[in-house]
């Protein structure tokens, strides 16, 4: 014989929420989202029901009703190298979803390859669920400003390096951070300080270390082109362990590029810092863990952090915070053992 199926469990309403608290619907609305004032006792008969009856609010509804849904995204690039891969972007979010957190708003994270057609239809659906705002990691395709203002989102890019017209953005100041890591490496002593990173001459990082160099009468170099990855900084470090001139000081664009350098010495009894002084750039906890411990600039995610969330919730309220600007922040050098400090 064919067993009934189970009824559903009844789930709780407003209105039984209500009837329990011997309320109207209005007042329970009001307790629960701050609509209007409500008793002290009369709220606390609210909640005691809310608590008795397992009631939760229809978050959808209410997000179709006030036009928000709480919610914040974070777009980052989807490729080859997954980008939380890199302990500074698995760092930099947590602080972000901390951000939002605090200001009542959830935080959603997705990938993209950042095409300008799949990140124009990506702020389409978010606008249709009522997201309020979005962030954005770019990849190396410019992001079409003017069709995703068109959306009607608040949006900003982070880890921006230049600013651009129009565009809200921010970053760490990269050219800042690379003075500070080659001046600190001359100060031990140190004139042969080669770089690795990006072979990209106007990088940020490639031009302060240049700059450093030769406002202190020094030649600049070696510069060795690494991919920012721990296989790059491996690959680079075994051929720097083989040469027997090779440089007493390195200024590493990333941490776990560094790290990977870090293995290829360890691996060729290299010693770190008495045959050849680490800085590098980022300050994540990898560095903190690698050994010897790995002094390095560390940016100032926290304080990007809160930029960047009050900025994405407040173009939408305030004529002077929705023109477009970019924020350039400095860190500050983390010392460890690497550069011959501890």
């Amino acid at each position: 014989m064919t067993q009934p199926m189970p009824t559903p469990p009844h789930k709780a309403t407003r209105r039984d929420v209500a009837r329990l608290a011997g309320v109207s619907d209005a007042v329970v609305s009001y307790t629960l989202n701050g609509g209007a004032p409500v008793a002290a006792a009369t709220a606390q008969r609210v909640r005691e029901a809310v608590a008795e009856l397992g009631y939760r609010p229809n978050q959808a509804a209410r997000a179709l009703k006030s036009g928000s849904a709480r919610t914040l995204v974070l777009v980052v690039p989807d490729g080859a190298d997954p980008i939380f891969a890199n302990p500074f972007f698995s760092e930099y979010a947590s602080v972000i979803e901390a951000a939002a957190r605090a200001r009542g708003y959830a935080l959603y994270t997705t990938a993209s390859s950042l095409d300008p057609d799949d990140v124009l239809g990506r702020f389409h659906e978010f606008a249709s669920r009522q997201v309020d705002g979005v962030l954005v990691l770019p990849g190396d395709t410019p992001l079409d400003r003017v069709a995703l203002d068109g959306v009607g989102l608040p949006w900003i890019e982070l880890n921006a390096v230049n600013p651009v017209s129009g565009v809200a953005s921010l970053g760490a100041d990269l050219r800042h951070g690379a003075v500070v890591a080659t001046q600190h490496l001359l100060d031990h002593g140190h004139e042969r300080i080669a770089f690795i990173g990006e072979p990209n001459v106007d990088e940020p990082r490639h031009v302060g270390w240049r700059e450093t160099m030769a406002a202190a009468g020094l030649p600049a170099g070696p510069f060795l082109g690494a991919a920012i990855t721990r296989p790059g900084g491996h690959e680079v470090g075994t051929g720097l362990a083989a040469d027997p001139d090779r440089p007493t000081a390195l200024f590493i664009a990333s941490d776990r590029t560094a790290v990977g350098v870090l293995r290829a010495f360890h691996e060729r009894g290299i010693d770190v810092p008495g045959d050849v002084a680490i800085v590098a750039f980022d300050g994540t906890w990898e560095g903190e863990y690698a050994w010897p411990g790995l002094t390095s600039y560390r940016q100032p995610i926290e304080r990007m952090a809160e930029s960047a969330v009050e900025r994405v919730l407040s173009r939408s309220t305030s004529s002077d915070l929705r023109r477009p600007h970019h924020e350039l922040f400095r860190g500050e050098l983390v010392l460890r053992r690497s550069c011959g400090c501890h």
